[in-house]
Order: structure tokens, then sequence, then C-alpha cells
């Protein structure tokens, strides 16, 4: 399996050349969320063939390894920063970033960054969590229930509790699956990334940005995403759509659906 080292830590990552007739030169990069793996991902890759993607493990989830006494720590900007990093390791200059629930919130963190704006072609931000006291108390209770009650606590509840009404069984197994393959102590600390999280500097974006809301979405409501759409006033071409229906886990739940979304809006932009 292919590994990154990066500031330390080993990222694991899958690089995906294009493989369409009509192919193009563009890279894409995708940051999956909480309690998710790079694979969550895996379902609209058949709609982007003509792309290079690539998809990775968070540091502390799936099979990139947590360092509980090395790196203890993680953080929206760290995060930002081995998006960066993996490009630099891949000979990326610039891509396309692609960012779901908390790792919604990376693409526009490198947009707006001196280090990454000039590297971001577009930003797509799948239930875009925006930081907020009320996220922050729930993720903090969030770990105490991990650390008392082991990752099965969350395993056996987001699946429904978090998914949209046409979410089938076979889907919610899938999520099951991603969640219980989380190291507890990794995905503490990615639930703490959340609860001490900021706010990207939102008018900072310049480039083009699509963000995609669900209608039914708990963890990332569709009023908090239309409210990080308002403030992108300075993007090139900001656009939010709404899915009916639609709960937090969107590639998931319709990955037909999205994969056509996303490849449509990206042929427009990049």
């Amino acid at each position: 399996m292919p590994f990154a080292r990066i500031d330390g830590i080993e990222i694991h990552y899958t690089d995906t050349p294009p493989s369409s007739s009509n192919a193009t030169s563009l890279t894409i990069v995708f940051v999956h969320g909480l309690g998710s793996t790079q694979n969550y991902y895996g379902p609209i890759l058949p709609y982007l063939t003509r792309y290079r993607c690539v998809t990775f493990d968070n540091y502390g989830a799936g099979r990139s390894r947590y360092y509980s006494e090395l790196h203890p720590d993680t953080s929206i900007e760290a995060i930002a920063g081995n998006v960066l990093g993996l490009m630099d390791h891949l000979a990326i200059d610039k891509a396309v970033v692609v960012g779901y629930s908390m790792g919604g919130m990376v693409p526009t963190t490198i947009a707006s960054s001196n280090k990454g704006a000039d590297r971001v072609i577009a930003c797509v931000c799948i239930g875009p969590v925006h930081p907020s006291e009320q996220i922050a108390q729930i993720f903090s209770d969030r770990i105490k229930t991990v650390m008392e009650g082991g990752i099965e606590t969350m395993a056996n509840t987001i699946p429904n509790a978090a998914t949209g009404p046409r979410t089938t069984v076979l889907q919610k197994s899938f999520i099951r699956e991603m969640i219980m393959s989380q190291d507890p102590e990794g995905y503490c600390a990615n639930c703490r990334a959340i609860e001490t999280a900021k706010a990207p500097n939102y008018a900072g974006v310049t480039c083009p940005v699509y963000i995609i809301a669900g209608s039914v979405d708990k963890s990332a409501p569709a009023s908090g995403c239309q409210f990080i759409h308002d403030q992108l006033v300075n993007s090139s071409g900001r656009k939010i759509d709404v899915i009916q229906e639609m709960g937090h886990w969107y590639c998931v739940e319709d990955p037909d659906l999205l994969g056509k979304m996303v490849a449509i809006w990206i042929a427009e932009v990049a």
C-alpha cells in the first residue's frame, strides 16, 4: 500500500489515473470526513474518470496510523497541510480540492491561506461543517462517549441517525464498517479537531466554490451551508445545491447523483 511521509506521519493514499478517452490533465484531491476513510469517495469516482483522482486517509483515520505519543493532536489546519504535503509528494502543482463534512472545511482553509491559495483551482464542499459553540460541545461530548464505550457506540448509532430516508441497509452497513475501522484514539483526535476548529476565512477565497447540502442533514444543516455560501463574497463563482431527503453521508447515500453533480460542475469551472 502506498504511504507518503508528511511532517513525521505516514498518510495512506490512492492515486487513480484518468481512464477516460477524453481525459484531461486536471487532478482532484479528496478529503474525507470524521468516521470515514478514503473509500467514502469510491462510489463517485466512476463519474470522474477524466481526471487524476487522489484519495487518502486523514491522519488517525483508516490506514493512516495514529501516533498517540509523538503526534497526539490534529486540526483542520494540519489536515490542510497534509493535503499540500501530499500534493508535493505526488508532484501536483494545482488541484481541485473536494472535502466532505469536517473535511469540507479543508478546501476553503487551503484556498484562503498564503501557502495554498494559488494551488487550489476550485473547491467542492460536501456537507461542510461550520464551526460553532454548539458544534464544539457536541464533539466534546462525543469524545467522552467513545472513550467510555468504544467506537461501537458510534457505529451502532450513526448509520441510522445521520442518514436520509432513502438510505439502504447495504449503504448503512458500509457506513458502519468505515466507522468500525477507526482507531478510537485517532477518532477522538479528529473529534477534537472539530471541537477546536475556527471558521475558515471565507472572504479570502477567490476561486470557484461549489457547496452541496442535504435537506435532512443534521450534522451540517443546509442553513449552515447557506451561511458559508453567503460569506464567500470574493469567490469567482459560488454555487449551492440542496438535495432533498439527503442526510449527511452523501457519496454513500446517492453516489450516482453526487458523482454527476460534481462531474458537471468541475467540467464547467476547471
